[in-house]
């Protein structure tokens, strides 16, 4: 099913200009996008929801259309859920559902906790909270050990840099996954990529502050994903006591993998 277009444009958030498109009538859904890969990850989410709600990517700080402070050389979950807060707000979009894949599953965490006003939903597509793994240091550093190197065997490009970001994350076959156009929008995006790679890679919420969550969530982490992610998201969905659990036929990029089990999930959280 294709998606009938509403528009596109920007948004202020925080004195920067935010790019965004919509499609489609109904309840809103605001998509967030993760590392690297910017605002068009969505597009097969957004076909397989249809014409039944509104669908609003949005590109983050940096990334494709949107402006960035400069110098810019970090960022912070917090930094990114009141620039998603303003975008919801300027839209008249709230209460939303919001969907998020990795950064972006944190913003979209975030907000519901933050921002209970402006959310009415959240599914969270493999949420780094590394933290909750006796793994996760390993993780990171190994994560980190690769873009380095690939930035170097790339003369210090950062297209090198988001070649062995994406290779690490998702397999060698990331290249198709992804396809030629979204991957030459990821390799530009140098600045946002690298501020997202600043960005602490803990979520320091306690216990307490994720049980006092009371919107509908559903976490999802692919099955074929690697173990820390899937390991994380069960912790995760067992900390927040009331969330839904799934885990698609899917690697690690569950939007281009399985959109339909993410518009299911989108779907499914609306009728809690």
């Amino acid at each position: 099913m294709t998606a009938t277009a509403v528009g596109s444009g920007t948004v202020e958030a925080s004195g920067l200009s935010l790019a965004y498109g919509e499609q489609g009538e109904g309840e809103p859904v605001v998509l967030v996008h993760g590392t690297a890969l910017g605002r068009r990850v969505w597009e097969e989410v957004i076909a397989a929801l249809g014409d039944g709600v509104r669908a609003i990517a949005y590109d983050r700080r940096a990334y494709g259309e949107s402006e960035a402070p400069e110098p810019y050389r970090g960022t912070t979950v917090s930094e990114q859920s009141e620039d998603a807060a303003a975008l919801i707000e300027a839209l008249g979009a709230a209460p939303a559902i919001v969907c998020g894949h990795e950064l972006g599953a944190l913003v979209a965490l975030d907000l519901v906790r933050r921002h209970p006003n402006l959310t009415r939903a959240a599914v969270l597509l493999e949420p780094p909270v590394l933290a909750l793994s006796q793994a996760g240091p390993v993780t990171v550093r190994k994560l980190r050990e690769a873009i380095e190197r690939g930035a170097r065997e790339a003369e210090n490009s950062s297209a090198g840099a988001v070649d062995a970001y994406l290779e690490t994350v998702a397999g060698p076959n990331y290249s198709d996954l992804v396809g030629a156009e979204r991957l030459d929008v990821a390799r530009s995006a140098g600045a946002g990529f690298g501020a997202d790679l600043g960005a602490p890679p803990t979520f320091a919420f306690g216990r307490r502050e994720l049980r006092a969550i009371g919107a509908p969530i559903t976490v999802m982490a692919g099955e074929r994903s690697a173990p820390i992610r899937r390991e994380v998201a069960r912790s995760l969905a067992e900390l927040l006591g009331h969330a839904t659990l799934r885990e698609p036929d899917s690697g690690h990029l569950v939007p281009l993998e399985a959109p339909e089990a993410v518009a299911e999930a989108i779907a499914g959280v609306t009728a809690r």
